[in-house]
């Protein structure tokens, strides 16, 4: 080889050996700005990548009877869905780069597996995103086995989607008491804004109807938070940290599921309504609106058929709360407060007698009773009902008369119970009517015409009868338990007022009340051993001349049945009204629940006496039977 190649050789391989030097140099250059000068950054980058921070949802509080019988409770459920952070990137309008087009690509592919449309998936992608850091995107809740297997194999071709444990809310009754639980739903942005200040977020489960409603914040829980470490698919592979959620509290009611039991059993397919208050207190021992409903149809998201139904199949307006909504004629119970109207006002005596020939002439307008009953007083015409006797007393009170005695006694107001959207019974007065004449009390005076009460205002009212003027509201809440503390808190019962009821007043309707039962229009419900008290009523809802017209009439024409009373005569523990639409006879219809609550109640239920309302925790509230099982006993 000549020095001349030689030499070229040399000049490459240094030229070669530069080269390198200057490679490895900007390797190390670069390594040091990576480590030395951004590594913290770019640490903190990484871990924020691995690590993420995920809500844990917090159970609601259960919801149990009186007796401990769980009523709402919580169940764990697996949901297929998709963390705010690892929502894909889908924009508002076209695609502006690679990586948008990419993910609407994948989101049409995950809505074809999931057989949804493409276009909803990506609106509740934006809108999710949009919702706050916390937002999750539920794809699908309350997987079987079946579904997680196959949740499983979508996975796999979209890691960005997770499987979370969640709390399901379960009623455990069914259609034992949906009116009065009510039912929970995702919150609104309407609510969002209204309830600004308790911290609600997009996607939030919130009270919508009845108890899961108006005791919200006892029931809401706090969510929790936990730390994991993902993979670079963003699988979860290991724990970090947690603070655990907050479940809502135990929430124990005044109802008794046994009284419930019976009435939903007793109503079966009629529609109406009945209340039964302890009269201690107030609480609700039982409140049943038939047809009722199942809140657990609100939990099934995949099955909308079932809200369908409820809302439009059967037309029985199951969704309705007639004990709290519904204002009926109350029919021949009225009569009670208008005897009371008389003798308060002075425009009869106990004395006073009313010849009943079976019809009369008033206004220039035949009426007719059920009966001839001669010459009676107030006490016989409660007792047989003499329509007569009361048109007489519409041709003597004022409505205005009628309407403040409501007033003074509750009938014309709400009761205050815990529950949304009760209505006030409508009492006519001057003031509420446009035009009125005295033709038109005299339908007030035997409970039609404009007069309408609730199923709860009436068993209120009847109550006060009962405790000669004292004025209970009816309440649900009985007390509540602290699921960290394990604490119980009594809820006090709400105020009662007192109204001025002559006791010589009050020993004429007990007494009226009483025959009632056990000689009069409720005969066929005396039970052995037990004084009740009470009124029929027949509502009537179509006008017919004779009686074999009303017999072949439509079941829609007919009229509404009406029960109220109390029992025992002395020292009474319950009172009720019982109201069954379009049903005929109070004392064929309605007075037969009233029988069987009272049975339940007195001798099938305990046949120990109520203890005195000292302590009102449920372990302690009622002496329990031996054969009824409790949290307590279960321990």
């Amino acid at each position: 080889m000549d020095n001349r190649t030689r030499y070229s050789i040399q000049k490459r391989l240094s030229f070669i050996e530069g080269v390198i030097w200057c490679l490895l140099g900007t390797i190390l250059l670069r390594y040091a700005w990576v480590q030395v000068v951004r590594g913290n950054e770019l640490k903190q980058e990484a871990m924020s990548q691995a690590i993420k921070v995920r809500t844990t949802p917090a159970p609601r509080g259960l919801v149990l009877d009186r007796n401990g019988h769980k009523l709402i409770e919580n169940r764990h459920v697996l949901n297929l869905i998709i963390e705010h952070e690892d929502l894909p990137d889908i924009p508002k309008g076209e695609p502006q780069n690679d990586r948008q087009l990419r993910a609407i690509q994948q989101t049409h592919s995950l809505a074809q597996v999931l057989l949804i449309e493409p276009d909803d998936l990506m609106r509740r992608i934006i809108s999710t995103k949009n919702a706050g850091s916390s937002r999750i995107l539920l794809l699908k809740d309350n997987l079987n086995e079946e579904e997680l297997a196959e949740a499983e194999k979508i996975r796999a071709r979209f890691p960005f989607i997770s499987v979370q444990i969640a709390p399901r809310r379960i009623y455990l009754g069914e259609e034992l008491a949906g009116h009065v639980l009510g039912y929970v739903g995702e919150v609104s942005k309407e609510d969002l804004v209204r309830l600004k200040e308790k911290n609600y977020r997009q996607g939030d489960i919130i009270g919508l109807e009845g108890l899961e409603s108006i005791h919200d914040d006892m029931l809401r829980g706090e969510d929790g938070l936990r730390e994991i470490v993902t993979d670079y698919l963003g699988r979860e592979v290991a724990p970090l940290g947690e603070i655990p959620p907050k479940p809502g509290k135990t929430v124990y009611l005044t109802l008794d599921a046994g009284m419930q039991r019976i009435l939903q059993d007793a109503y079966g397919e009629e529609n109406g309504a009945a209340v039964v208050l302890d009269l201690r207190d107030g609480g609700v021992l039982a409140m049943y609106s038939s047809g009722s409903f199942d809140p657990n149809a609100f939990m099934d998201r995949r099955n909308p058929q079932k809200v369908d139904y409820l809302l439009n199949s059967d037309g029985r307006n199951r969704l309705y709360h007639r004990t709290i909504k519904s204002r009926h004629s109350p029919g021949s119970t009225f009569k009670l407060l208008m005897a009371l109207a008389a003798l308060e006002h002075n425009v009869i005596t106990p004395q006073t007698l009313f010849t009943c020939t079976g019809t009369k002439s008033f206004y220039g307008y035949p009426r007719r009773c059920e009966g001839v009953h001669g010459s009676i007083d107030v006490l016989t015409a409660i007792t047989v009902s003499c329509n007569i006797f009361f048109y007489e007393l519409g041709t003597r009170l004022d409505i205005d008369q009628i309407y403040e005695t409501a007033k003074k006694y509750g009938l014309a107001e709400k009761t205050g119970i815990d529950l949304p959207g009760e209505l006030a019974s409508r009492i006519p007065n001057k003031t509420s009517q446009k035009e009125w004449y005295q033709g038109d009390t005299i339908n007030v005076a035997v409970g039609q015409g404009a007069v309408g009460v609730t199923p709860l205002g009436m068993a209120r009212f009847f109550s006060t009868l009962a405790l000669k003027g004292k004025i209970l509201t009816p309440h649900l809440l009985l007390g509540y338990r602290d699921e960290q503390t394990q604490k119980m808190n009594e809820y006090p019962p709400p105020n009662v007022r007192q109204a001025d009821l002559d006791i010589k007043t009050w020993e004429i309707l007990d007494q009226a009340m009483s025959q009632v039962v056990r000689q009069g229009t409720a005969r066929g419900i005396a039970l052995p051993d037990l004084e009740i008290c009470g009124k029929t009523g027949t509502a009537q809802v179509s006008r017919y001349t004779t009686r074999d017209a009303y017999l072949s009439s439509a079941k829609q024409f007919r009229d509404h049945a009406w029960f109220a009373g109390y029992a025992p005569r002395e020292n009474p523990q319950i009172a009720w009204a019982v109201m069954v639409e379009h049903a005929g006879f109070g004392a064929s219809a309605a007075a037969p629940i009233a029988q069987k609550l009272c049975k339940y109640w007195f001798f099938d239920r305990n046949k120990n006496p109520l203890p005195p309302p000292v302590a009102r925790t449920p372990g302690s509230f009622y002496a329990i039977p031996i054969d009824v099982e409790t949290e307590e006993n279960r321990k």
